[in-house]
């Protein structure tokens, strides 16, 4: 997996999370043992945040332990008030825990930060940038909207926005080819919808029936050689636009089983089927309205 898309999640080594994790944080074994597995396939950037209750302790806990080095994004969060206010002092610190030279980028967790916090920042950031201590600088999004008020800004390098089978191309693919024309990276997250995939509908509560339809859709264009696993993810991963694609797992089978769905590629026939589906309802694909 050389040259992998790939970016691994890291908030399950400090939370609680995923509406179908029901094992909690992983041990420090299995955070060992899943750190190993992304860094032996190729897999070298890692995401996580400030806000990540200790996933940044436990990543860098491993690096001093193993030496294994990954490009490191971590994410400005106000609600830290144990951490520095001053930015610089602040990125030194995750750097110091992390155990790392630099981070590959520092995000804002929410456009929320960013309008709040950017211009009070500014000249931090770009010093931080001009001595190499942070590559480049982005923001987490949910919305289109919120991406072309980022477009005005040339100090911003990457953007993270959800992208999967429901929040697709009829939703995405405009703004995100805009994007790139600016020279933009583009991250994408919640391939697999926090797991909704995954679920057996006929349990899911009433508040997903506007759904419903679309999850049978995708259940019944998969086969015994080809599962939800396969499908979300190679939809995601083969868009020429899009940069990286973050994933979270919670043991090495899950990442090893992402690993296998990405050899196998997608045909052209079921991204014209994916291509069919258009939710109008965008605010029920936002899993912070759940």
């Amino acid at each position: 997996m050389k040259g992998s898309k790939l970016i691994l999640g890291t908030v399950q080594f400090g939370l609680n999370y995923g509406i179908n994790n029901s094992k909690g944080k992983p041990s420090e074994d299995l955070v060992h043992d899943i750190l190993d597995k992304a860094f032996q396939s190729g897999i070298s950037m890692l995401d996580t945040a400030e806000i990540y209750g200790d996933s940044q302790e436990r990543i860098g806990a491993y690096i001093k332990e193993t030496g294994n080095k990954f490009d490191i994004i971590t994410k400005y969060s106000p609600n830290r008030k144990d951490l520095p206010l001053d930015i610089m002092e602040r990125v030194s610190y995750n750097i110091r825990i992390l155990n790392v030279d630099y981070l590959h980028a520092y995000m804002f967790h929410s456009f929320s930060n960013f309008s709040t916090y950017f211009l009070k920042s500014k000249k931090s950031l770009e010093r931080l940038k001009e001595t190499g201590l942070v590559k480049k600088i982005g923001v987490s999004v949910h919305s289109n909207e919120e991406i072309m008020e980022l477009l005005r800004y040339p100090e911003i390098d990457i953007i993270q926005i959800p992208f999967n089978l429901f929040d697709n191309e009829n939703q995405r693919q405009v703004i995100l080819e805009k994007v790139k024309i600016k020279g933009i990276e583009v991250h994408t997250r919640s391939v697999f919808l926090q797991g909704l995939f995954f679920k057996d509908f006929k349990l899911l509560d009433k508040y997903y029936d506007p759904l419903i339809l679309y999850l049978r859709k995708i259940h019944d264009i998969c086969t015994e050689d080809y599962n939800i696993n396969d499908l979300a993810l190679n939809y995601t991963y083969s868009k020429l636009y899009i940069d990286k694609v973050l994933i979270g797992v919670d043991n090495v089978e899950q990442l090893d089983l992402n690993l296998n769905s990405i050899k196998k590629g997608i045909s052209k026939n079921l991204l014209n089927e994916i291509a069919t589906i258009n939710i109008g309802n965008k605010s029920i694909l936002n899993p912070a309205n759940w």
